[in-house]
């Protein structure tokens, strides 16, 4: 296309779009569909938005789909300022209307699928995110990390560790914070889940780099989160530094224990920044028993000491947490400052952003299980109560397993930092996790999916398996809730919970209940399912 027409009318089209107001858009809109040929009526404007809004995403839609198609730089260059023009409203409207930058975001998300210039329409960064893992690299953490992003609902600059080669990418997860993010800054840094060198690593040249970004930023919060203890390293040597700044720190789990409940981690080796965090809280706590900190147990500590807000995913895991502070001016300090909340479940909007990776039989009770295997978490009830029924009202039964761990054959490959041998152990704990000997027929191996993808499949099955982790002895109540709830929650799919009696997820809103590691009741309950999907099935004498 020649630019010459476009060209010619760009002030003007300019001058009217910076007026922001709906006439103006609207206006620009149709002057720039009639320039670029293009149907307004194949332009989503779809939604309960303001009309400005709704013409914002489809002024920007049109300018998406002519850059993709267009292959003259000057003309995109043209369409790229008229496209940062048509959002430099939102800035200032998120900074005087706070309220509405979740609900703007969301919809532009869902209304905006080509693209959309975030930059130019977020308020500068008023808050630093320090997180070990963070998107695009595939992992828990970095999702729920990017889902409290979007609660905070404030612009963000994150500094993080690449997980290159470590961690598969999924790029569905940036548009959970795309919204909330200015910058990223990974760090070129070997990757390690309990190992005092690779912490330190990370936290010291991030806490550096905050540094230097905060003198010219002048932030007002950090936050950092673990799972992934560096992250809280790293927020504590920022805090230190910069003491007026609001650290706001998270735990997904108990860090210094087991799933058994009992201590893990290596001892912190002394040196000169362990010596520098260890000082600081003796400072302040001189009752702690400095030589029983582990590179988990510290991170905690310092946490609890000199973070202004602590985050806990649930109430036995901050019950748990807090019985395990030996020291009773911190405990005291830590129930004040600590507040509960959940894994933050995602609107309906993003379940319908991707399209489901599978069509699941209507002829068959369809039951989805999404996660990895641990010797404290599987499924094996659920495949020991299709063994076990009838033949009639089992063949209605199938069970679709997504992990990580499948072999390279079959839709996967193996990781490049994974040597066979590793890899093919945790593919054989996959397979005893689920225990599918004897109804192979009945149970499908797939990939893990991208995340947006896995929350669109979700609405496709019958029932979403969700247990409880099995807590050893040595916790007096199980403090875990299982990250996946929260997706749950939001499916239109049904929910079949394992639960631990007393436990949080016992008390969620689950639709099926079944004792953990029950097969006689997952049978039941099983069999109840299929008749209640398949009313017309002859029921027979149980077994």
């Amino acid at each position: 296309m020649d630019t010459t027409d476009l060209s010619a009318q760009r002030l003007s089209l300019l001058a009217d779009i910076k007026r922001a107001s709906e006439p103006q858009l609207l206006k620009a809109l149709d002057t720039i569909s009639k320039l670029l040929d293009i149907d307004l009526s194949q332009i989503a404007q779809s939604g309960a938005q303001p009309d400005n809004l709704k013409a914002t995403c489809s002024l920007i839609n049109l300018l998406k789909v002519e850059q993709a198609q267009n292959k003259d730089w000057r003309l995109n260059r043209e369409l790229e300022e008229i496209s940062e023009a048509a959002v430099s409203w939102l800035p200032s409207h998120f900074e005087t209307t706070p309220e509405d930058r979740k609900a703007y975001s969301d919809y532009i998300q869902l209304h905006c699928p080509h693209g959309f210039p975030w930059t130019a329409a977020q308020p500068k960064p008023k808050a630093l995110a320090l997180l070990y893992n963070f998107s695009p690299f595939q992992d828990t953490g970095a999702t729920v990390a990017s889902k409290r992003l979007r609660n905070f609902s404030q612009t963000f600059d994150v500094i993080a560790c690449s997980f290159l080669h470590k961690k598969k990418q999924d790029p569905t997860i940036e548009r959970i914070a795309e919204p909330y993010v200015a910058s990223k800054y990974f760090l070129p840094l070997p990757a390690s889940w309990a190992s005092w060198e690779p912490f330190k690593a990370f936290a010291v040249r991030a806490a550096k780099i905050a540094d230097d970004m905060h003198q010219n930023t002048q932030y007002e919060m950090v936050y950092s989160r673990a799972m992934w203890a560096p992250s809280i390293y790293a927020g504590f040597l920022f805090k230190q530094r910069n003491p007026s700044v609001d650290w706001v720190a998270e735990f997904s789990d108990p860090l210094s224990l087991d799933v058994e409940g009992l201590p893990r981690g290596t001892e912190v080796p002394v040196d000169e920044v362990s010596g520098t965090m260890v000082d600081a809280l003796l400072s302040k706590y001189p009752e702690l028993d400095a030589s029983k900190l582990t590179v988990f147990s510290l991170a905690e500590n310092l946490a609890y000491a000199f973070a202004d807000r602590i985050i806990f995913t649930n109430s036995n895991q901050k019950l748990t947490m807090l019985a395990h502070i030996p020291s009773t001016a911190l405990r005291e300090r830590v129930d004040k400052i600590g507040e509960v909340s959940n894994h933050p479940t995602l609107p309906r909007s993003y379940y319908e952003m991707e399209e489901a990776s599978l069509l699941p039989d209507p002829n068959k009770l369809n039951l989805g299980y999404f996660g990895e295997f641990y010797s404290s978490r599987s499924i094996r009830e659920v495949t020991a109560a299709m063994r076990s029924l009838p033949a009639q009202i089992a063949e209605k039964v199938h069970l679709h397993v997504f992990t990580n761990y499948i072999p390279a054959s079959e839709g996967n490959r193996r990781p490049r930092n994974f040597s066979k041998k590793q890899f093919d152990e945790l593919v054989q704990r996959a397979y005893e996790g689920v225990g599918a000997q004897g109804v192979e027929d009945r149970v499908s191996f797939n990939a893990s999916l991208p995340y947006l993808k896995f929350l669109a499949t979700t609405d496709k099955l019958d029932y979403l398996i969700v247990n409880d982790a099995v807590s050893g002895e040595h916790h007096a109540v199980n403090p875990y809730l299982p990250s996946k709830w929260s997706d749950y929650a939001g499916s239109r799919a049904k929910s079949w919970g394992f639960v631990e009696n007393g436990s949080i997820l016992s008390h969620k809103p689950v639709d099926i209940k079944t004792p953990v590691g029950d097969a006689y009741e997952a049978r039941e309950t099983l069999w109840n399912l299929v008749l209640q999907k398949f009313p017309n099935l002859a029921e027979e004498d149980r077994i």
